[in-house]
């Protein structure tokens, strides 16, 4: 097994890096791509789900006997404010069309869907209901990754993997390059010990041999570099990464947003409510002691 990797490596290890760098390429651009719409897609919501929050506040409607319930409709509200316009391929491929000739699904559907973002948050109701402070990374992280938009590309390529495995691909490939080196000296140096100094003439063949193994050890690290560096560059210029996090920390800001909002304004629906219910108590105590202190002051006259 070792000796067909030695022989595979060492003699398509070139053309093996190269295809891998293709293929990088192509999943980095689709990866990036997909990541940029889901920042568009996920700052419309964020942007719709803050604007309706203010509207409520505007309007002082406070009332939050029913957390649930009023989620339910503000989420509503939200949904129906979402673009109707086209925005995303449905790569989902239930019809048997090539991706390019499907119907696009515009972003209503897309984060109202049964996987979708709305629908995700609505699952959370408990943590809404909550009056103890939740841990807001964890709350979004669930949230997001139900959405298989947000966490796969294609619908079955989990896109964090993908976005790890390009961030090593870089040391991977000089890794790969000193590999290819050390196949090339091992396969130039038994050609060494075929020369025949005494009559380097007829060793012609075997010095070009040998001149051609480590010529293909010196081109492997070529290679490996110039890959890793094209990479780097790409991983650099066009974070995936970095834009996913951004996208991530916008919606964890809007449910922090969302669960202050209930909480606070439920709070205080419940205080206004307990002091109505204090001075009901005080009106109460204030009419007994009414009604006895004139009893009182008719019995001291009649003594």
């Amino acid at each position: 097994m070792i000796t067909f990797a030695l022989d595979f490596f060492g003699a398509y290890l070139i053309e093996f890096m190269t295809t891998l760098l293709v293929t990088a390429l192509i999943l980095r651009w689709v990866s990036f791509r997909h990541s940029k719409k889901d920042e568009v897609y996920f700052s419309h919501f964020t942007r719709e789900l803050s604007s309706t929050i203010e509207e409520d506040k505007g309007k002082g409607v406070t009332h939050r006997e029913n957390i649930e319930s009023y989620l339910n409709n503000l989420l509503g509200r939200v949904h129906q404010k979402l673009p109707e316009r086209n925005l995303r391929r449905d790569l989902r491929g239930r019809t048997g069309k090539a991706p390019s000739d499907q119907p696009e699904v515009s972003l209503r559907d897309y984060l109202g869907s049964k996987h979708g973002m709305i629908v995700s948050i609505q699952n959370e109701s408990n943590v809404f209901n909550s009056n103890v402070s939740p841990d807001f990374s964890q709350l979004t992280e669930r949230v997001m990754n139900d959405d298989e938009h947000w966490s796969k590309l294609f619908r079955f390529i989990p896109i964090d993997g993908i976005v790890r495995t390009l961030d090593i691909l870089p040391t991977l490939f000089i890794i790969l390059g000193v590999f290819g080196t050390f196949i090339g000296i091992s396969m130039a140096l038994p050609e060494i010990a075929k020369i025949d100094f005494n009559n380097l003439e007829t060793s012609g063949a075997t010095l070009s041999n040998f001149v051609i193994s480590v010529t293909y050890a010196m081109k492997t690290s070529i290679a490996g570099i110039f890959y890793s560096i094209i990479l780097t560059l790409l991983n650099t210029i066009f974070p995936i990464d970095a834009t996913r996090e951004k996208t991530f920390e916008s919606v964890e800001n809007a449910l922090q947003t969302l669960w202050y909002h209930l909480q606070t304004d439920h709070k205080q629906s419940q205080s206004q409510l307990h002091f109505a219910k204090i001075g009901e108590t005080l009106e109460k105590i204030l009419g007994v002691l009414e009604n006895r202190v004139p009893e009182s002051t008719t019995t001291k006259k009649a003594s």
